[in-house]
């Protein structure tokens, strides 16, 4: 009995966790507050939060480095609650929307801390399927007219953007989905997970998964989004090495050449990529216009130091202070930085909170790479770069002031803290285990591994 009710618990929260994304995903595309879409997803999250909690402290193994993690998690609600409270707002009415609007990426950070692994996955095909939706559904929007019900944004033309406002958002989903399907491509364990399905089932899974990421691949530089478009190549050609692939390939006799061309071709294709960008930089640099509202936003986030100007209140407060040089932008509903956006927003919090980001990034960093003893996984890997993807884009926009990408984004990083916190909390390999390919964290907790594609 006491086994069987953290299994049914445990179904009931991947159901939940799987309608927060679906939910946030469909009415979260618009930056700003959405009415009864965004409400639901809060009022959703208010039910999965407490649940992922418990399902948490009722683990066999409880693993003590998720306590810190929840711990820092918690800190952004906090933060927030404490500019309220202590009137360091100046405008509360939007520091409180804002507190009930991390609620949806909260819960799912803690929903994917509390999952297995083989949930994980399936909410991870989940999103992969979600963009590729959206962006079929920008193609069908440019054959309708624009108050279509195909469009829910009428007020703005389609431009390929799917359940998303800004055609750069459309591009940051589609860059998460063609990382974590390329880290499925990738995953050494993918053959060996693989070993006892029919043939034509393998067939099939790989025809289906090269012609959706085609498809992706294909729609990035259409959608518009210039950053992303450059971020998604660089995000990509980091995947075999993140993944533990061409470590493997290069470890391996007979297979050495090969995988010291590819490595050859990854950095020739990286060099290319730094050029493509620093030209990107160079029309921006012309055009100022991002460059030049994230110096302006970070100007004004010095003058409002130490306590910031209250979570929510970029609108108002860069209104009543816009600088000379951005006097002619009509309207700016945000810095197109979101890391001056925080600091203007927040001040020291917020700096301290990207300095904890920074450091969380580099400890969850995938060790795979170098390491023998660190067991590949792909979708840990897929994770860690699908958020580094939407981190490195809010240096240039803010796809985190979606509902549907802060929801995403936080599940996925969930992921990636859960399985950083296994692994270092594992004991070392055996070179048998190693070569097995059997995940280290999934026998630690006595759980069957599950393949990156995934079934129960």
């Amino acid at each position: 009995m006491n086994h069987w009710l953290p299994e049914r618990t445990g179904a009931g929260l991947f159901y939940m966790a799987a309608a927060l994304l679906v939910l946030a995903f469909l009415t979260g595309g618009g930056a700003s507050d959405r009415g009864i879409g965004d409400a639901a997803t809060q009022l959703l999250a208010c039910a999965v939060l407490p649940l992922a909690l418990h399902c948490l402290s009722k683990r066999a193994q409880p693993i003590p480095r998720l306590r810190w993690i929840l711990l820092l998690a918690t800190l952004v609600p906090a933060g927030i609650a404490l500019q309220l409270a202590a009137g360091l707002t100046r405008t509360p009415w939007a520091t409180e929307r804002a507190l009930w609007s991390i609620l949806p990426a909260l819960a799912a950070f803690v929903s994917a801390l509390a999952l297995p692994r083989r949930r994980q996955v399936h909410l991870a095909w989940t999103i992969v399927s979600l963009a590729a939706a959206s962006l079929i559904l920008g193609y069908l929007q440019l054959g309708a007219p624009q108050d279509s019900i195909l469009n829910p944004f009428p007020e703005l033309p389609p431009v390929l953007n799917g359940v998303f406002a800004n055609q750069n958002h459309q591009a940051t989903a589609i860059g998460i989905a063609l990382v974590l399907l390329a880290a499925w491509a990738f995953d050494p364990r993918r053959r060996l997970d693989e070993e006892d399905a029919p043939p034509h089932s393998r067939t099939a899974g790989l025809i289906a998964a090269g012609g959706l990421a085609l498809l992706l691949l294909v729609a990035l530089p259409l959608v518009g989004s210039r950053a992303m478009a450059l971020i998604s190549i660089g995000a990509l050609l980091l995947v075999p090495a993140a993944t533990g692939w061409l470590r493997q390939r290069l470890g391996r006799r007979g297979r050495r050449r090969q995988g010291t061309f590819l490595l050859l071709g990854g950095l020739v294709a990286g060099a290319l990529v730094l050029v493509a960008l620093s030209g990107w930089i160079k029309v921006d640099y012309s055009s100022e216009t991002r460059i030049a509202m994230a110096r302006a936003t970070a100007a004004l986030a010095a003058d409002a130091m130490p306590w910031g100007s209250g979570i929510g209140s970029f609108v108002q407060w860069f209104d009543a202070h816009t600088p000379d040089e951005a006097l002619q932008w009509a309207y700016v509903n945000h810095a197109h930085n979101e890391y001056a956006q925080w600091w203007l927003e927040s001040g020291i919090l917020g700096l301290a909170w990207i300095a904890l980001l920074a450091v969380g990034m580099a400890w969850s960093l995938p060790r795979c790479a170098w390491r023998a003893d660190a067991q590949p996984d792909g979708l840990a890997a897929g994770s860690w770069l699908a958020v580094a993807v939407v981190l490195a884009h809010s240096f240039v926009d803010y796809p985190l002031r979606t509902p549907a990408i802060m929801t995403v984004a936080a599940f996925l990083a969930g992921v990636a803290a859960q399985a950083a916190a296994l692994r270092l909390g594992a004991p070392p390999l055996s070179p048998a285990v190693r070569r097995s390919g059997t995940p280290a964290e999934e026998s630690m907790l006595g759980r069957d591994p599950a393949p990156w594609p995934g079934s129960d």
